[in-house]
């Protein structure tokens, strides 16, 4: 036993802030959603064109009957992924990334990671409206896309105040 109970200093404590458990759950998730959107731009890329053999097989079957109306925009929605399907990957890769980064970032609590990481979300949804991804569900697509980056940016300005 140490008889110098009394007159022992004590350790100093570490003063790294705690990052609080909602960040910690957003970032993990955000982790994940990155791997799924590398993995998503990959695949896309390598059989996008497959997926356009087999609209244009299923639209030769109906003999006519979906050449007007919704399956007519289908057809050169799905043209337009073809002939844009470079871009598409290189903008999802570098903004699946970007999301990356900024999200460890933040996991080290650094301020300047928001803002990468909103970056990478807002720039797919407006670059597929600028790749020709029009019409009705095209549109679609867009605002779902700016209604969900608009989410999760706001859940994670909701932590800011834990960053620095």
């Amino acid at each position: 036993m140490n008889e110098n109970i009394l007159y022992d200093t004590p350790k100093p404590q570490e003063t790294t802030p705690n990052r609080p458990t909602f960040l910690t759950v957003l970032c993990i998730l955000t982790f994940v959603g990155c791997a799924m959107a590398l993995g998503s731009a990959i695949y896309g890329y390598f059989t996008v064109q497959t997926s356009a053999a087999v609209l244009d097989t299923s639209m030769q079957g109906m003999d006519g009957m979906g050449q007007t109306g919704m399956m007519s925009e289908l057809q050169n929605t799905m043209q337009k992924a073809v002939d844009n399907a470079l871009p598409n990957l290189i903008i999802s890769v570098v903004c699946a990334l970007l999301c990356l980064f900024g999200a460890i970032q933040m996991w080290k609590l650094q301020k300047s990671g928001f803002y990468i990481y909103c970056v990478g979300e807002i720039i797919p949804p407006i670059a597929g409206f600028f790749l020709g991804a029009g019409g009705m569900i095209g549109s679609i697509g867009i605002a779902v896309g700016l209604l969900l980056a608009g989410v999760w940016i706001t859940l994670y300005a909701v932590n800011l105040k834990h960053m620095k």
